[in-house]
């Protein structure tokens, strides 16, 4: 055997063990270990987008909070290019803070902004309680206030003194709801959260990711607070009662995931509307289903958003999943990770998105025409 040949074998001997010493190739981590909180799969799918660069028609947004905005002007440029009309901030707080959020926002652009007032929830339980917030109320409304808000703390945390729950049809509160029939202001009222809020944070629960990073979101605790059925019931009874005052449920009233019960409701109220406020998470994954629904119910749904300004994004999500037929797309930039999915649009036709865009609203906030801002040029 030649030199050549012995070099050849020895090398082929040799070369794995010469390997075995050598770096050890990569290995995958082991999926097994995954945290669910770490699991953010990208989707695969080659899916085409629609073209939005403004609401296809000028919208009232009945929904959004703007205690935080300081440049007030931008907020007006920004929904000029998206062509939002109106907004309703529903920050208004009362008394003299009320006055200067009315002075920088409804007064400096007229028709551009409307201020709902808060109730004033410091006096609870102090003798004649519910006259005194309803007095309030009054001066606010007089001071140029829209329209109540309340908010969902009123019949999950708020309390007496004494530790009672108030109950959303606790008899303190009949002097609220006759002060907004007098002044015939809408109330947009909301009173629960998501279902999977109302249940345990376990393996089961769908919004696992979103109560995990806002644990005080969770409303399961029994000893603590109500079920949402209760709220639900202590609501329908102010709205029996109450048939002179206009309601608006907030987030599509609370039953985003239930439309069959929330069309029982519309059917039993007719005092009663929703809006569309962050719910479309819930809506669009059902889109054959919220279609129907808006369509059947497009003179009782308004539009809103729960935006905290004016962003081009948010209004951006619900155009596409009000005005297209878009398939699987995020709802992030809107209202931020509400549930672990993505949703579908339902492309409404033209008279329905007339109605739910601006006309609904137009017909609650400005009931008299005396009251309707100028046309814009």
């Amino acid at each position: 055997m030649s030199r050549a040949h012995i070099a050849a074998v020895l090398l082929v001997l040799l070369l794995p063990a010469a390997c075995a010493h050598g770096p050890a190739p990569s290995q995958p981590a082991d999926i097994a270990a995954l945290r669910l909180a770490d699991w953010q799969p990208t989707p695969l799918l080659a899916l085409e987008r629609t073209a939005i660069t403004h609401l296809a028609v000028p919208a009232i947004d009945v929904h959004t909070h703007l205690r935080r905005v300081v440049d007030v002007a931008a907020e007006v440029a920004r929904m000029d290019a998206f062509h939002v009309e109106t907004i309703v901030n529903l920050d208004g707080f009362s008394g003299k803070r009320l006055v200067r959020e009315l002075e920088r926002f409804d007064r400096a652009y007229p028709g551009r902004f409307l201020t709902f007032a808060n109730l004033d929830l410091t006096l609870v339980g102090a003798p004649g309680w519910g006259e005194r917030v309803a007095a309030q109320l009054a001066t606010d409304f007089e001071a140029g206030a829209k329209g109540l808000k309340i908010f969902k703390e009123l019949g999950l945390t708020v309390r007496t003194p004494e530790g009672r729950r108030v109950a959303l049809d606790s008899p303190e509160l009949e002097p609220v709801w006759r002060t907004c029939a007098r002044y015939r202001r809408p109330v947009l009222w909301h009173v629960a959260d998501p279902a999977a809020f109302f249940v345990p944070l376990d393996a089961k629960n769908e919004r696992w990711h979103e109560l995990r990073e806002f644990p005080g979101w969770s409303f399961a605790d029994r000893t603590r607070f109500p079920t949402r059925a209760q709220l639900f019931e202590e609501r329908n009874r102010v709205l029996e009662r109450h048939p002179d005052v206009t309601f608006v449920g907030a987030h599509m009233g609370s039953s985003s995931e239930d439309l069959k019960q929330l069309a029982g409701w519309l059917d039993r109220f007719p005092n009663f509307n929703v809006d569309m406020s962050a719910s479309i998470s819930e809506l669009g994954r059902q889109p054959r289903a919220a279609h129907r629904f808006f369509v059947r119910y497009q003179d009782r749904v308004l539009f809103g958003t729960d935006l905290k300004s004016a962003k081009t994004a948010g209004y951006e999500v619900y155009a596409r999943f009000l005005e297209t037929e878009d398939d699987y797309f995020d709802t992030e930039a809107a209202n931020g990770r509400q549930g672990f999915w993505r949703i579908y649009g339902i492309q409404l036709p033209a008279p329905a998105l007339q109605k739910i865009y601006r006309d609904n609203a137009r017909r609650l906030l400005w009931p008299a025409e005396a009251d309707r801002p100028a046309a814009r040029p």
